[in-house]
Order: structure tokens, then sequence, then C-alpha cells
């Protein structure tokens, strides 16, 4: 990143739309200069169902930060996620001259036969080949081959790919919203940036980010991603069970959920009880927490079994030696950690939120903002600049202020307009 330069990142979720604008300290550490969180409209499970109202909460959001920065967003780095995403692991070779040494060429050369080895549809796109190592003359967990010597050269890869069209409608939203997307980066792979400890990415680690609409997950092991996917199951779906099963509004169960919701119902005393008001009738009712914690208990239970089996098909899970670590904002139930553990036979389980940021720290404690973290780490790390590189030409002006007035002045002044 150039001196004096600052990064940004968009955090795309079902529920919230997270924008961090940071600069990177002389100590390598994040100084949080701007926090824009606004909830997320338009997106569902990570995907976007209505473009105007994915553009509005983006522009809202990154809104908030440009004014709490004071900086302008021309770039940023932006989020993806959703059921649509799919991952395999797999192995390119090259044969090097016998006794030759090792070039940057033959590596390029073993990561894209790699690549070549992926057949996919029209409508999906490579977004990451991850490197998780390499092997000489079959001899594997070589990280760094470059100068060693060798006949034959394999890189064993990680390679995500994603659906094509949910791809470039997160992209269309961010751009219409006025911030030109650098890079599109999978959640979990920069969540992990931000909440793991490089011991336990050696050991094997599977990392959970229990979002609104999907469950992220990755696997690290030998310091490398080992497995990435996503579950349709979630906050989301969390606070639907208790909007149905009390007849409440959704927004009042989200509310309940985070008021007095609990992993557990014997957590609760018998006599402890919420009030709600129930749709249609208006009538206060008296409801039992822990009827509460057992409607929000049945969802949990089958994320943590659906994250099992979803490490079992990929043959993961006897990988994860050093625990879980939960992040999100469903991960913040009392509870959950607990219960991850007891689900998972006994494994070890913390709370991740986010490392690596000195100033600024006390506005992305909370796990919600760790991917958001991740990904300006990510930025951080490749040399991003989120400052505009130049001034807009006359059409992107027009375009600005066409956008500026479709989604900032028009809703307000609407029902002053005739209908036509």
């Amino acid at each position: 990143m150039v001196d004096g330069g600052y990064i940004a990142s968009i955090d795309v979720g079902t529920t919230k739309i997270c924008t961090i604008v940071a600069h990177v300290a002389a100590s390598g550490q994040l100084d949080i200069l701007g926090v824009g969180l606004h909830p997320s409209r338009g997106l569902r499970e990570g995907v976007v169902v209505d473009h105007a109202h994915a553009v509005k909460s983006v522009q809202q959001s990154v809104s908030a930060a440009e004014r709490m920065a004071q900086l302008p967003i021309g770039g940023a780095y932006v989020g993806v996620t959703g059921a649509h995403i799919k991952s395999r692991n797999v192995t390119g070779r090259v044969r090097v001259a016998s006794g030759d040494e090792i070039t940057s060429e033959d590596v390029e050369q073993a990561i894209q036969s790699a690549c070549d080895n992926v057949a996919l549809p029209h409508d999906r796109e490579i977004i990451h080949t991850l490197v998780r190592d390499f092997a000489i003359d079959g001899q594997r967990g070589v990280k760094r081959p470059l100068g060693m010597h060798a006949s034959r050269l394999d890189a064993n890869i990680h390679v995500v790919s994603a659906a094509a069209g949910a791809l470039r409608n997160v992209a269309a939203a961010v751009e219409e919203a006025g911030v030109e997307v650098q890079k599109q980066i999978l959640e979990p792979v920069a969540t992990s940036l931000a909440v793991l400890a490089e011991d336990e990415s050696d050991l094997g680690v599977v990392l959970m980010d229990i979002g609104g609409g999907t469950t992220d997950l990755a696997v690290f092991a030998n310091g490398a991603i080992a497995h990435s996917g996503a579950i349709p199951v979630a906050g989301n779906q969390i606070t639907g069970d208790i909007a149905k099963l009390l007849r409440i509004s959704y927004e009042q169960a989200e509310q309940v959920k985070k008021q007095f919701g609990t992993a557990f119902a014997n957590m609760m005393n018998d006599d402890d009880a919420v009030l709600v008001e129930e749709i249609g009738t208006r009538e206060q009712v008296r409801v039992p927490r822990g009827l509460i914690a057992d409607i929000i208990q049945a969802r949990l239970v089958e994320i943590f079994q659906l994250t099992i089996e979803n490490l079992q098909q990929a043959g993961m899970y006897d990988t994860v030696t050093s625990g879980v670590v939960l992040t999100g904002g469903g991960s913040q139930l009392p509870g959950t950690l607990e219960m991850a553990s007891d689900i998972m036979e006994n494994t070890p389980v913390r709370l991740g939120s986010a490392r690596g940021v000195g100033r600024g720290a006390n506005r992305v404690a909370s796990p919600i903002y760790a991917t958001g973290v991740g990904l300006a780490l990510y930025a951080a790390e490749e040399g991003a600049d989120a400052s505009p590189t130049s001034a807009p030409s006359y059409l992107e002006w027009v375009e600005k202020a066409r956008s500026w007035w479709r989604t900032r002045v028009q809703p307000r002044i609407s029902h002053y307009l005739p209908e036509f």
C-alpha cells in the first residue's frame, strides 16, 4: 500500500453490510479509521435477490464508513458467500529437467496444470486457487520449492468456484453504489486471517462463521486451507422459527432472540418468561424463556450436525485436532460454544474475534466484524489502495448523479409526486 494510503473492505452479508476503512500502521497492524454497519436488504443466503435494495444497503454502509473516516472510498475488497460456493483439492504436475533447480516458471506451470484439471460448466467461475503445499519427487509437505532440485514437481491446490451470476450480481450492487470492486474474496478465507492463530492452522482447525443466511466453513491443516464450503442454515432460520412458533413478527423475533435467547433450555429457571405481542390479536402473551431456548437449540443442533456431515463427506473431520473457532453474529448466544463442543465430541471450541488490529480495535471487537477485518487484512497483504485513482469522467458523473437521485432523493419525495 502506498505511503499515506488506506484500504477498504465490504462484507456483503444477508443481514448486514459492513464497510471498514483502515490504514496499515508501521507495526503492521490495522488502524481502523471508519466503520459502516447497516442492515442488509435485497440478499438471501448471500445472493442478491433485489438489486435496488442491495445497492441502497451498500451505499448506506459505505457512506457511514466514509463519514467516520472522513475519506472517500474508491475501491474495496468485497466478500462473497452462499451455498453456490464449491471447492475441491486438485494436483498439478510438471517435469523438471533432471537435477535442475525448480524455478518460478516451474511453480507457475504446476499450479496451472492443477487448474487445468478442474472442469467447470460455463456458469461457474474460479475465485481462488490456493496452494496447500508442493511435492518434489513424491515427497509432500514442501512449502517453498524454489531453488530445490527435483525431476518432478507437484502442486496441491485448493480451488474455490462460485456461480458466475451470483458473483456478478454482488459486484454490480457494489459498483452501482459507487465503489470499484478490487477483488472478490471468499468470506471464510478472509475471516481466517482475522481470527485464527498460526498454530491452530498448523495443527488442524475448522472455522465456522454463523452468519444470517449461511454458515461458512473453512478447514485449515498443515498451515494451509484444506476445505471450504457453506451451509444454508444460520441465524435467520433461528429467527424465523421463533417468529412462526410464537406467532410474532420477524423483527420482534430477532429482538427476542438477541435479548433473551440461549442455546440450552436448562440454563433457564422455570418461572423465566418474556412478554410478546402476537400477530393479528395484538395481545400480550407470556412465553417461557425455556420454550425460546428449545426453538433455538433445535436449529443450532442442526447447524452443528450439518457441519459434521460436511466435514465427514470431505474427509476432513478427523483432521480438526486443535478444535473449532466460532465467529459471526450467530455465535454469540449464551451456551453456543458449549453446545458445539458437546455435539462435536468434546472438541475444544472458542469464540473468534478480530486480531491484528491496533488503533480503533474497540470499534471491531464483536465477532460480527471479523469478516470485514479479514477482508481488510487481505487487502493490506496485497497492497491495495482504496483512494479514488482519478477524477470521474463526464459519463461517470452523470451515472453517479442518476444513482444518487434514484436511491437517495426519489424515495424521500415520491409521496409528493403524482403517479404516472
